[in-house]
This record gives structure tokens, sequence and C-alpha cells, in this order.
């Protein structure tokens, strides 16, 4: 679990928690979602999109499809703008996500609850990013 112990202020904003889940038709990029049901990221990326009304974009190293929507390598790769990024990968690969996060300009930051990554979390927050962390939607 991560530890914000030192800034409990600058993450899990109630008011953007609301925002970011009430926005229908904002585009998610998911981290780490692949087809494989034993994977915690493919209900909660279904629960975003039937349930939500996001537009889910997955990004998995292997590019992918996870039901029938076509997947990215990076989020750089992604040709269009993105509203969140969902974070679903630990230590240093959530550290290079934020990187490509801030590249992108991309301005909300979700890690997945029991993501170990306080390294990538202190990364987005010192770069202004609105962070969520430790949450599950």
């Amino acid at each position: 679990m991560t530890q914000l112990s030192h800034r409990p202020e600058a993450a899990n904003n109630p008011q953007l928690i609301a925002s970011l889940l009430g926005t229908p038709g904002a585009t998610w990029a998911v981290v780490g979602l692949t087809d494989s049901p034993d994977r915690v990221a493919k209900p909660i990326a279904s629960f975003l999109k039937s349930e939500l009304g996001m537009h889910v974009v997955p990004v998995n190293l292997r590019r992918e499809p996870v039901n029938g929507d076509r997947a990215f390598g990076r989020l750089t790769e992604i040709p269009f703008p993105v509203d969140v990024v969902h974070v679903f990968v630990n230590g240093a690969a959530a550290v290079g996500v934020v990187d490509e996060a801030i590249r992108k300009g991309v301005k909300n930051i979700w890690f997945q609850k029991d993501v170990d990554g306080p390294e990538a979390v202190d990364k987005a927050l010192n770069a202004g990013m609105n962070v969520v962390v430790d949450t599950c939607p």
C-alpha cells in the first residue's frame, strides 16, 4: 500500500473522485489491462465502460485487444487525448507510466487499490497531476 503520510491532502480529493467517475464518455487509459479474466483490471475496466459509460482504452505491452477494443503498447501511442490514466502496474513500471502520462499531458492519474508505487505517486504529485491512490472505482 502506498504511504502518503507526508502529503495526505495531496491525493484522493473526494470532489476529484466524484468528477472522474461522474463524467460519462471520458477516456480512461487502463495500463495493465489484458483479456485475462484472472487480472483485476478486466472487471474494473468493464465496470467503467458498461456501468459508468467511460471510453476505455487498453494499454498492455503485447497490444492485445480487450473485449474487441484496440490496445496500445504505451500511453504515448494513443493518438487521441486521455482524460484519466488508471494504473494497474507496480514499482518501476508505474514510474514509467507516470513519465508517459506527463509527456502526453494527462492531468489525472488513478493508482488502483494495492498498486505499490510510492515513487510513482510522488512523481505524479510533483508534476501537478490530480492523483487518486489505493482506491477502487
